[in-house]
Parts: C-alpha cells; sequence; structure tokens
C-alpha cells in the first residue's frame, strides 16, 4: 500500500512538474510569429510584375527575428504560372541578400495576402529593410501585381518601382517571432474599459492556468481509483 501511494505521489509531482514547464515554456519562452506593422488599405494595384517591372517597399523592423513578409497581391483574375522571386535587404549595409525566396505566380490568391516565411533576422529592431518582387520570365498577359495605397500612408517607408521612389505604399503586413508574454500590450491596446489593461489579462491567463491545473488534479485523483 504504502509502494502504491508512494507511486502516485511521484506520477502526480511528475505531471504537475511538466504541466507547469509546458506553460512556462508556451508563454514566457517558445517564439510565436507575430505580427509587428500592418500597412493598409489598398486603393490600387502597381504595374504588372514582368520583364523588368520590379516592385519594392521599403519599412523598419519594429522587433527583432523579423520572420514573415506578407504582401497583398494580385491576379488580374487569372491564373499565371510564372515564378516570382523575392528579395529582402538591408539598406545602408553592403547590399547583401539576407533572404531571397522563389514561388510561382499560380500559388497567388487574388487580392489576399501572399505569405514569405524565412529564417528570423536576429538583430532586426530598428533597421530598415528592403524587399523586392521581380518576375524576369512573366509577360503583361501573364503575370500578377501587387496592391498598393496611392498615398504615402507608411511614414517610415517607401515604395520602389524599377529601382525608383514612387509615391504611395505597397500593402504588406511584417512579423517578427516573440514569445506570447511580449505580445500582452499588443493584445490589449483596442479593448476599452478593464479589457484594455495589461493587468487583467495577466489575470485572466493565470485564472486559466489555475482551472487546468485543478482539472489535472482531479483527473489524476480519479485515476488513482482504478489502480
Amino acid at each position: 500500500m504504502k509502494s502504491k501511494r508512494q507511486f502516485f505521489l511521484i506520477i502526480r509531482a511528475s505531471l504537475i512538474a511538466l504541466f507547469v514547464f509546458m506553460n512556462v515554456y508556451l508563454i514566457f519562452l517558445k517564439k510565436h510569429v507575430c505580427l509587428d506593422t500592418e500597412v493598409y488599405p489598398n486603393t490600387d494595384t502597381s504595374p504588372n510584375i514582368s520583364k523588368g517591372n520590379t516592385v519594392g517597399q521599403s519599412f523598419i523592423a519594429e522587433r527583432d527575428y523579423l520572420s514573415r513578409i506578407e504582401i497583398m497581391l494580385g491576379t488580374y483574375t487569372r491564373t499565371n504560372n510564372q515564378d516570382v522571386f523575392f528579395q529582402l535587404r538591408e539598406i545602408n549595409s553592403n547590399g547583401e541578400v539576407l533572404v531571397q525566396k522563389e514561388f510561382n505566380a499560380s500559388e497567388v490568391r487574388d487580392n489576399l495576402f501572399h505569405p514569405i516565411q524565412f529564417r528570423p533576422v536576429r538583430e532586426s529592431k530598428g533597421k530598415k529593410y528592403y524587399f523586392t518582387l521581380s518576375s524576369p520570365l512573366s509577360s503583361p498577359q501573364n503575370s500578377i501585381c501587387a496592391w498598393m495605397n496611392k498615398d504615402n500612408i507608411y511614414p517610415l517607408g517607401e515604395y520602389f518601382f524599377k529601382g525608383s521612389r514612387k509615391r504611395g505604399d505597397l500593402v504588406f503586413r511584417a512579423y517578427s517571432k516573440r514569445p506570447i508574454i511580449a505580445e500582452l500590450d499588443r493584445i490589449v491596446r483596442n479593448y476599452p474599459g478593464i479589457f484594455g489593461k495589461r493587468w487583467f489579462l495577466v489575470a485572466a491567463i493565470i485564472f486559466f492556468e489555475v482551472v487546468q491545473l485543478l482539472v489535472l488534479l482531479i483527473i489524476i485523483k480519479a485515476g488513482k481509483r482504478y489502480v
């Protein structure tokens, strides 16, 4: 009987320790892809991205570990099948291409954001970057375009066409990887009253974790009857 009791104590302690570790890991340590910058809404399309037509946008990374860019693209309501090339560079550097990705135009969904995921750029916060889209083998009849706003709605960056700065901004999103705990202020900032307070969200998280732990203990206690 004593050995059985010790066995259950070890099992319970192990499960509680695992539960606490996993929650600490998921909330405080594990990095998730989180939205930093969103330039929106769209009003116009860029010229078609084809031979000689390259579109680009500069921006400032708000956080370290920049890891994803989404660009709203258009297909002209047709099926296109040429390869499109994405490049990301840091401005004021030696011009080295940090990221180069390739996707086929057939993967693009009309008037939706197209995601481009890449290895996180570790020390990206506060640095200015420049991404481009090109498709040398595309033609005006077989090409995509990028959605943009005709006005300069993003003061921290510029829109480029064929390497020259033009009026307007591309419609895009920039993401970085960081723990959920770092997202609390962004999560609550658009809510009124106490729902917009960081302490309220922290209290809700703690309450939820305590409830989960109590449920786990109840399950362990119930399982003890069958051993």
